[in-house]
């Protein structure tokens, strides 16, 4: 379904599942909430985006309904929305009205900002891969091939200790600032690729670090196909599903053993230069792309956008479009893709390692989040860790004193709010995004 006005809403099955018939409740957007007990008692011409998940309503067959979508639609799903926000203490009633007050503000952003007629039914990404999305190689290309197994998406780690008394949440990257740095970054085009032989790279590609080098004082878009032959103990159990190895297993520093699996092969050179640095890897073949290109998106330059919550969606989503296929919602096999990717997993992988050595245990990582293990011997010093590495932490973490913020600083303004769920506040930078988007366009 695709509307021509923003008719959108939430709705909460009690317990996230669309067979729940009592203690649901849904919220339109401008609206007032009201209870339902299944689908068909929602408004046929809204879209209503649930806390289910995709599995649960093809099951109930309604993962086909053009008026239900699944709770990835903003990447970031509902459930995280309800932890970041700290919404989960509040009524069923309450939580619907304020995520759909956030997540209407985020889809008329994103229309005034990309021009949209419609709204898109699968996934707020969908919007942006249809209208940027690099188109994939032919079937059976070699390009195609090399795209695909350098491609993914996210990390789940090999834990090497089982914690009592742990808390389970995520820490993520300011949202806009993240997206910033991956849109600013060049990225490879997916049009070609040219394998280089080993007679012509340096030391005839023998030593992975100064291959490395090499392409970045080349400013190459350089793929690897590699085998990894030994990883440092950290970065061994991070990379559990990371690129590069069937299996190989090491010992961590206290003597237990990890095992790193995954049947892909080629990797980016953002992730080739974080494994080069971190254990022995073996390169087998070596690629480059024909060139590079800048993002066909960019950010709204107001200094609200970077304190609001709302465009942070928008922001997260302009970049993760620019991994979905152009004709449909799922994700593209590309070197664009591979490449942004590789940058995102990188980043989180880098800060992972820091908050292991602060005592926490990481579950996984990926799309500018770290889901962390937390003692309780290290709950109270979040705030303090994850201003360190740039991680903001969720207002759902009840007792811990915030640091104090810091003027004119984004990422410490966007903290403040969340510890003290100042959702007013939220209301007011949104609408001054939403007033310079429309005046812009008179």
């Amino acid at each position: 379904m695709e509307t021509t006005d923003l008719r959108v809403g939430i709705a909460l099955y009690a317990n996230a599942h669309p067979d729940d018939q009592a203690g649901n409740w849904a919220c339109e957007f401008n609206k007032e909430p009201f209870p339902f007990m299944s689908a068909s008692d929602l408004p046929a011409q809204t879209l209503w985006i649930t806390n289910c998940q995709f599995g649960d309503l093809k099951q109930f067959g309604l993962s086909l309904n053009p008026k239900i979508a699944d709770e990835g639609y903003f990447r970031t799903r509902i459930k995280q929305l309800i932890t970041e926000l700290g919404l989960s203490n509040l009524s069923p009633d309450k939580q619907a009205s304020l995520l759909v007050s956030i997540v209407g503000n985020t889809l008329t952003m994103i229309k005034h900002q990309l021009n949209l007629v419609h709204i898109p039914a699968n996934s707020l990404a969908q919007a942006v891969g249809q209208l940027f999305g690099v188109r994939e190689a032919a079937p059976r290309s070699t390009l195609l091939q090399v795209s695909e197994l350098a491609c993914q998406r996210y990390t789940q780690c090999e834990r090497e200790r089982r914690l009592e008394k742990v808390e389970i949440f995520p820490l993520w990257f300011h949202r806009f600032d993240w997206a910033h740095e991956i849109l600013g970054q060049p990225l490879p085009t997916s049009e070609d690729l040219s394998l280089i032989p080993q007679s012509s790279l340096p030391r005839s590609g023998q030593d992975a670090a100064l291959l490395v080098d090499w392409a970045k004082e080349n400013n190459l878009p350089l793929f690897a196909k590699i085998r990894i032959n030994a990883l440092e103990s950290t970065v061994g159990r991070l990379l559990n599903y990371g690129a590069g190895a069937s299996s190989i297993r090491g010992e961590t520093a206290s003597g237990s053993g990890y095992e790193s699996r995954n049947m892909r092969e080629w990797c980016a050179l953002p992730e080739l230069s974080v494994l080069a640095g971190a254990g022995e890897i073996e390169i087998l073949e070596v690629a480059v792309a024909n060139g590079w290109m800048r993002s066909p998106v960019s950010l709204l330059a107001h200094k609200a956008s970077t304190v609001s919550y709302s465009y942070g969606l928008v922001a997260e989503n302009l970049w993760v479009g620019l991994t979905r296929r152009h004709n449909d919602f799922r994700q593209s096999r590309t070197l664009t893709t591979a490449w942004i990717q590789a940058l995102d997993r990188m980043r989180c992988l880098l800060a992972a390692e820091k908050l292991i050595e602060h005592g926490m245990d990481i579950a996984n990582y990926g799309y500018g989040r770290i889901t962390v293990v937390c003692p309780q011997s290290v709950r109270s010093s979040i705030p303090q860790i994850a201003r360190e590495l740039g991680l903001l932490y969720p207002a759902s973490l009840e007792g811990i004193a915030p640091l104090p913020s810091i003027k004119d600083d984004p990422f410490s303004i966007m903290q403040t709010l969340l510890a003290s769920r100042d959702y007013a506040s939220f209301a007011k930078v949104d609408q001054i995004i939403l007033s310079n988007l429309q005046s812009s366009k008179s």
